[in-house]
């Protein structure tokens, strides 16, 4: 069973939406808008249950997102024929992309990219991002820092994350000094009739130094356009920025 699997209709019920309605709504848009980037065919990596490609396939680009996740691409359906849009969506690993100059832009978000636990993970799924892009085209993504992880994450290592009277969504987390590895143990009890299930979830993140992350994307032939620690006000990285945000490019 893939990572979020279980997790995938719990998604919706949680907060984890507003990040990407937030990007959707005006952040990416306007971002685009001053890079001059005017996508036709878009990928979004990892791409969960698909609020951003739904919202971006609204504006007439033709959208694929993939994901690990069979439920989650299940999701993702739902929401396109629910919202009326046409948008492709389909189970695939970002470390082994199947996908050959075919997009103006393509995104990976909400720290998906530090899902991979090697170098050679992430250095894949750069790979396969350079090689889905069409010369000229821009590649976007976000990650949590080594600072959001050993810092941000664990301000609460213990925490109720969501409760409602037929669900409780537990957080416990802990941070791995030595390989930069942040671990969340995701509990989860949901009312079934009179009975109550249990399941649960481990997801682990790694924080990359940033100067690592710059080595590999310039390294495939990336050009980089900008690095930010906040998309939506452009603002520079930070020693405490929790999260960094690249743009680049691949060269015409």
């Amino acid at each position: 069973m893939a990572l979020y699997d279980q997790f995938a209709a719990i998604y919706q019920r949680g907060p984890y939406l507003r990040f990407s309605q937030g990007l959707a709504e005006a952040i990416l848009p306007e971002y685009l808008e001053e890079l001059g980037c005017k996508p036709r065919k878009m990928l979004d990596v990892a791409c969960g249950e698909g609020s951003l490609a739904v919202a971006m396939a609204k504006m007439g680009i033709k959208v694929t997102g993939i994901d690990q996740s069979a439920q989650m691409i299940a999701l993702a359906k739902d929401r396109a024929k629910s919202a009326k849009v046409k948008a492709d969506f389909k189970v695939e690993d970002m470390r082994s992309l199947p996908f050959e100059g075919e997009f103006d832009l393509v995104t990976c978000f909400f720290d998906s990219l530090n899902y991979m636990l090697s170098v050679a993970d992430l250095q894949d799924a750069f790979v396969g991002a350079y090689r889905a892009l069409r010369p000229g085209g821009f590649y976007i993504f976000d990650m949590n820092t080594i600072y959001g992880l050993a810092v941000d994450w664990m301000r609460q290592e213990t925490y109720i994350q969501n409760e409602t009277e037929d669900f409780i969504e537990i957080h416990r987390q802990e941070f791995d000094y030595e390989n930069s590895i942040a671990s969340m143990y995701v509990t989860v009890f949901q009312k079934k009739g009179k009975m109550w299930e249990r399941f649960g979830e481990i997801h682990q993140e790694r924080g990359y130094p940033i100067a690592d992350i710059q080595f590999l994307l310039t390294h495939l032939g990336f050009e980089i356009v900008g690095i930010y620690g906040s998309l939506s006000k452009r603002t520079s990285l930070q020693t405490t920025s929790s999260r960094v945000w690249f743009a680049v490019r691949k060269p015409n």
